[in-house]
């Protein structure tokens, strides 16, 4: 591979060095039992999800189907060793739990019998997809927007089952959260040709998201491509199995990458209002790391995991018999709170053990997105 040019290099210090969670706005400090406790707990409460009601719902929806309540979401963010196996396997479909079916008169989103025949291609067609992505105070992603267009798999693929989507132009948003190094805007552009396949039922349970990066993408936009991925999966509803209506509520969970890691997501939705055949739903999400170990490069070797606080807040358009939301606006926040291993050379105080550092990293993001006909509509002059 081509080594970067110095315009290049310049993107990729701003873009790509901070794209890793780890090294980005991390905080370091000496760890004491109070210190760590009053630090998590602090970050947890700031970053408490919208909906209080939520938390309820998920240890209820938790416990009612495994028949245990210890199985529940865990309150530091991260699952025991193997309970996240236990919980939700990799490549088992989205669980959805009607939590309530709300006022009359109720639609049924999934029509009896299962969805009409060629309701899967109501999904297809083209999308645009915008991903925004802060990384502490002062750092953040290129804002960018990505035309998209969407279809099933090649029969000898997946087929229907895999919802493909094609980038077929990437282009710097006109807004950005900084000035972008120039350059920038050729670099964006090589995640023309990256492909995302999302393996959904027709009614909406993903157990699967694979992405493949364009021929001419640089492989340090990985991130980037990734970023536009989940926000994909976050655009999908998971249709609930019985009628709804305004007021209705029901969770789906989902086993899926985020942000690096490899978390069980559950969202939360709820019936705003419905007109027709189209409903407006609120969003919200909660994500728990599978695992307390740190996958993510730039960590210091050893450390782990002792907290993560992972939400998202969002509005949705979705059309009765389809599983892709017409339009969506999804706000996410992430806090991940790090135990890093005792430094050898540190000098330990007094009668004690010598002590490592506590890292927290923050992380904000935006993603709209449109498709379809709605796409169109706001295309005409």
């Amino acid at each position: 591979m081509p080594q970067p040019s110095p315009t290049a290099r310049g993107f990729l210090v701003l873009a790509l060095g901070v794209a890793l969670l780890g090294a980005v706005a991390c905080d370091e400090k000496k760890a004491t039992p109070e210190s760590s406790s009053a630090d998590a707990g602090a970050k947890a409460e700031k970053f408490s999800t919208a909906d209080p009601k939520l938390e309820k719902a998920l240890q209820a929806a938790a416990a009612a189907a495994s028949g245990n309540a210890d199985d529940g979401p865990p309150p530091a963010g991260i699952f025991p060793p193997g309970a996240a196996d236990r919980r939700h396997p990799r490549g088992v479909p989205t669980k959805v739990d009607m939590v309530a079916p709300g006022s009359e008169p109720r639609i049924t989103l999934v029509p009896e019998g299962g969805m009409p025949v060629g309701a899967a291609h109501s999904s297809y067609g083209p999308a645009a997809l915008e991903v925004a992505m802060q990384m502490g105070r002062n750092m953040a992603l290129p804002t960018i927007d990505f035309a998209l267009a969407l279809g099933p798999a090649k029969a000898d693929e997946g087929g229907a089952d895999w919802l493909v989507a094609d980038v077929k132009r990437a282009l710097a948003a006109k807004e950005q959260l900084g000035q972008l190094p120039p350059g920038t805007d050729k670099e964006i552009a090589t995640l023309e040709g990256t492909r995302i396949q999302l393996q959904l039922t027709a009614d909406g349970r993903e157990s699967d998201l694979r992405m493949k990066l364009g021929k001419s993408t640089r492989s340090e936009l990985e991130r980037m491509a990734q970023n536009a991925a989940e926000a994909l999966v976050l655009a999908t509803v998971p249709l609930p199995p019985g009628p709804v209506g305004v007021g209705g509520q029901w969770i789906a969970e989902t086993r899926m990458p985020l942000q690096g890691l490899e978390v069980i997501a559950y969202r939360a939705y709820r019936v705003k209002s419905i007109t027709g055949d189209r409903l407006h739903l609120t969003l919200d999400v909660k994500a728990y790391a599978t695992s307390s170990d740190v996958p993510l490069q730039g960590m210091p070797p050893g450390a782990t995991f002792r907290q993560l606080d992972a939400e998202a807040q969002g509005e949705l358009e979705l059309v009765r018999g389809e599983a892709v939301a017409r339009r969506s606006d999804v706000q996410e926040r992430v806090v991940i709170v790090l135990e890093a291993p005792p430094k050898q050379d540190a000098p330990a105080e007094p009668g004690q053990p010598p002590q490592g550092g506590v890292l927290t990293s923050q992380l904000q993001g935006r993603s709209t997105f449109v498709r379809g006909d709605d796409l169109r509509a706001a295309q005409r002059p």
